[in-house]
C-alpha cells in the first residue's frame, strides 16, 4: 500500500514540476513496477504489453472520436447554442453549470468530463471564477449519476457479482447519487453573484429547439441500446477470442460515437476546411496520449497484483471487516480511477467477507457501503481519466481542484455510513 501511494506522490509532484501528465505517470507506472518486484529489463515487456491489449486500442480511439465530436460541436458554435438554451430554461447560470455535466453524465463514454467542460466554461461566461472552482463543478456533477445508472460497465459488473436484478440494485443505490448531488452545493459557496442571478423567462420553442440541438448528444445512448441488443442477437463465437470481451464493451458506444459525429457535421452542414479546424487540435492527440499512459499504469498494477496484496495487507493487520469493505473498494477506486475497476477489484473480496450473513438482504448494507466508498476513492483519484481531462480542460493542477473536492467527498462518505447503517437496522 506504501509503495503505491509513494507512486501517486511521485505522480502528483512531477505533475507540479511541469512535466507533461503522460510521462508524470509512465515514471510512477516505473516506481511502482520497481518496488513490487518487477525487473527493469521486464517493464518494457509490460508497457507493451497493456498498451497493445484491445481495451487500451478501444479506450484511445474512443476519446480520439469523442473529442472529435466534442471539438466539432464547439467549432459548429452548436455547443454555444445548447448552452445558451440550458441556461434560458434553467434561469440562473450557476443551475446550468451542474445540469450540463450531469446530462452528459447520462452517457457512458470514457473521459465524457471533456466533452462537457466546454460547457460549463459557456455557462460561466465572464463570471471571474477559478479555474480549479469550474473544472470540480464539471468533474463532480459529471459523476452523479455512476452509483446506479445501468448504462455505466461498473453498474453492470456490480449488479451480476450481488446477484441483484437490475430494480433491486438501482432501488438500493438512488439515494447515493442524492448524497452526491447534495454534497456538490459545497462547490458553489462564495461564488461570483452574477451567476446566482435569475434570468427572465424563456422564450417560446425554446425546449423543441433545445431537444433538436441536443440529439448529437441523445441519439448516442439510443444508438447504444440499438447496437447492444443486436450484438446480443449474434453467436457466442462471432468475434475472434481475443478481441471479443473489448468488443462486447465499447463497441456499442463507438458506434454510438461515430454515428454522433457523421449526424454533428450533418446538422451543421459543416465543409471540409472546418473539419480540417477539428483534426489539427493538437489537444487531441495530446489527451490520446494520456489515455495511453492511464491504461499503462494500470496495466502494472495488474501485473503485481497491486489489489490483492493491498487486501492481504490489511486482513494480516487484523483491520475490523467492515473498515476492510470501506477501505479496499476506497482504495480500489484511488488505484485504478474507475469503477469498474474498483468493483472488478474488491467487489469479490468484499462479497466473500460478507459470505456468512444469513440472508441476501443482509448483504444489502455492505454492497451499498462499499460501491459508495469506492466511489469516493475513483473521485479522489489523480488517476481518474475524467479528472486528469476537466483539469487539463480548464488548465489548472490538481491542488486547486482537490481543495473544492475534499468537504464534498467527506460529506457524500457521512451520508452513504449513515444510509449503510439505517439499512443495517431496518434489513437485519
Amino acid at each position: 500500500m506504501l509503495y503505491t501511494l509513494g507512486a501517486f506522490g511521485l505522480i502528483l509532484i512531477l505533475a507540479r514540476l511541469k512535466v507533461p501528465l503522460a510521462l508524470a505517470i509512465l515514471a510512477g507506472a516505473t516506481l511502482l513496477g520497481l518496488s513490487l518486484g518487477l525487473k527493469g529489463a521486464e517493464l518494457p515487456g509490460v508497457f507493451l504489453q497493456a498498451a497493445s491489449q484491445p481495451e487500451t486500442i478501444s479506450l484511445v480511439l474512443i476519446t480520439a472520436v469523442l473529442l472529435t465530436l466534442s471539438r466539432t460541436m464547439r467549432i459548429s458554435r452548436q455547443l454555444e447554442e445548447i448552452v445558451s438554451l440550458v441556461k434560458a430554461l434553467m434561469r440562473r447560470p450557476a443551475v446550468a453549470m451542474a445540469a450540463l455535466p450531469a446530462l452528459i453524465g447520462l452517457l457512458p463514454m470514457p473521459g465524457g468530463a471533456l466533452f462537457s467542460a466546454p460547457m460549463v466554461d459557456s455557462a460561466a461566461g465572464g463570471a471571474s471564477e477559478s479555474r480549479g472552482r469550474l473544472s470540480a463543478i464539471n468533474y463532480w456533477f459529471r459523476h452523479v449519476w455512476e452509483y446506479w445508472w445501468p448504462l455505466y460497465p461498473g453498474v453492470i459488473l456490480a449488479t451480476e457479482l450481488t446477484e441483484s436484478s437490475f430494480g433491486t440494485f438501482i432501488g438500493y443505490q438512488i439515494p447515493l447519487s442524492i448524497f452526491m448531488i447534495f454534497s456538490g452545493l459545497y462547490i458553489f459557496r462564495n461564488m461570483h453573484p452574477d451567476l446566482h442571478a435569475t434570468q427572465p423567462p424563456p422564450q417560446k420553442g425554446t425546449k423543441r429547439k433545445l431537444l433538436w440541438l441536443t440529439s448529437s448528444i441523445w441519439i448516442i445512448p439510443i444508438v447504444w441500446v440499438v447496437i447492444h441488443f443486436l450484438m446480443r442477437l449474434l453467436p457466442e463465437d462471432f468475434f475472434p477470442q481475443h478481441i471479443a470481451k473489448a468488443a462486447k464493451k465499447y463497441l456499442p458506444i463507438a458506434i454510438g460515437l461515430l454515428f454522433s459525429l457523421f449526424w454533428t457535421i450533418r446538422l451543421n452542414r459543416m465543409k471540409l476546411r472546418e473539419m480540417s479546424k477539428v483534426f489539427s487540435q493538437r489537444d487531441i492527440y495530446i489527451i490520446a496520449a494520456l489515455v495511453l499512459a492511464v491504461m499503462i499504469f494500470q496495466g502494472v498494477l495488474g501485473t503485481v497484483d497491486a489489489g490483492r496484496k493491498i487486501a492481504a495487507e490489511l486482513q494480516e493487520h487484523n483491520v475490523p471487516i467492515v473498515l476492510v469493505i470501506a477501505i479496499l473498494p476506497f482504495i480500489a477506486g484511488m488505484i485504478t480511477g474507475l469503477a469498474i475497476g474498483f468493483v472488478g477489484i474488491s467487489f469479490p473480496i468484499v462479497l466473500s467477507l460478507v459470505a456468512a450473513m444469513p440472508s441476501a438482504e443482509a448483504m444489502r448494507p455492505y454492497a451499498v457501503l462499499a460501491y459508495a466508498c469506492g466511489h469516493m476513492g475513483q473521485m479522489a483519484s489523480p488517476l481518474h481519466l475524467c479528472y486528469i481531462l476537466s483539469n487539463r480542460y480548464f488548465n489548472t493542477s490538481f491542488g486547486p481542484v482537490y481543495k473544492r473536492l475534499l468537504l464534498p467527498i467527506a460529506t457524500a462518505f457521512a451520508l452513504a455510513v449513515g444510509y449503510f447503517l439505517i439499512l443495517k437496522i431496518v434489513l437485519n
